[in-house]
């Protein structure tokens, strides 16, 4: 049983990558195209993939479905809904929801920027805890065994000329998060984006999450998203009040 559902999982990450055959899935599993059907099958039955007339497989609807339902029952995501509105409204540029599941930063929540210009992150998507200010807002907030802990499970990808590549930089740079209360990407990630990220806090002060607000270089500045952050402190607070945390005197 463990195996049959070990395959499954397989053949779903592999078409998430792209839509494939059952050649293609057979191939990439190591199994008999007999073997990798049974399984895509099972999946099909329960609508989890589909395939079109040229018999390749994709993503179906029952898995956004169920994706769709487990993210429903984050209860920040609910929370935090009129606020991320309310700030998409008044920046104009993309928001994000964030929280820490296990290791890793997960997006749960985006409202796109009211301009053209959309940016790559998606609902569900893991944002690099080094380089972008919605892992940066987490992390930076947590007890300090718990940051040293993940700055050492992170890879250090370099993704542009301002990427943090050490644990050891990475480390300063939550202590600088720290200290101005707010973390930033400065083109960390990608060379054209720029984001800001404040924490969001609990009922007992711990961080739950966080959320930032992103922009491009063709549509603003690194300094007017610096400008962005009364508004985007009042938003965290907000969230925060709404999920319980009382603010100290």
């Amino acid at each position: 049983m463990s195996q049959t559902v070990e395959r499954a999982l397989r053949v779903l990450e592999s078409i998430a990558e792209e839509p494939r055959t059952i050649e293609e899935v057979a191939e990439l599993m190591g199994v008999h195209p007999s073997t990798a059907l049974r399984s895509l099958q099972v999946l099909e039955a329960r609508h989890f993939v589909v395939r079109d007339a040229r018999h390749v497989f994709r993503l179906g609807s029952g898995l956004f479905a169920l994706a769709n339902e487990a993210l429903e029952k984050v209860d920040l995501r609910s929370t935090a809904e009129p606020h991320l509105n309310q700030l998409n409204r008044d920046v104009g540029h993309t928001v994000h929801l964030a929280i820490l599941e296990g290791d890793q930063v997960i997006y749960v929540d985006k409202r796109e920027s009211l301009n053209p210009v959309r940016m790559w992150s998606r609902i569900g998507n893991v944002a690099p805890m080094h380089c972008t200010a919605v892992a940066k807002a987490i992390v930076a907030f947590l007890p300090r065994a718990s940051r040293e802990r993940l700055a050492g499970l992170v890879t250090y990808e370099r993704f542009t000329k301002n990427t943090i590549t050490s644990a050891d930089r990475f480390l300063a740079e939550l202590e600088a998060t720290v200290e101005r209360g707010f973390a930033l990407d400065h083109l960390e990630h990608e060379d054209f984006v720029n984001c800001m990220g404040v924490p969001i806090r609990g009922a007992s002060g711990e961080v739950v999450g966080s959320v930032s607000i992103t922009t491009t270089t063709l549509l603003c500045t690194y300094e007017e998203l610096l400008g962005f952050e009364p508004v985007l402190a009042v938003a965290a607070q907000a969230i925060s009040i709404d999920h319980g945390w009382q603010p100290p005197q």
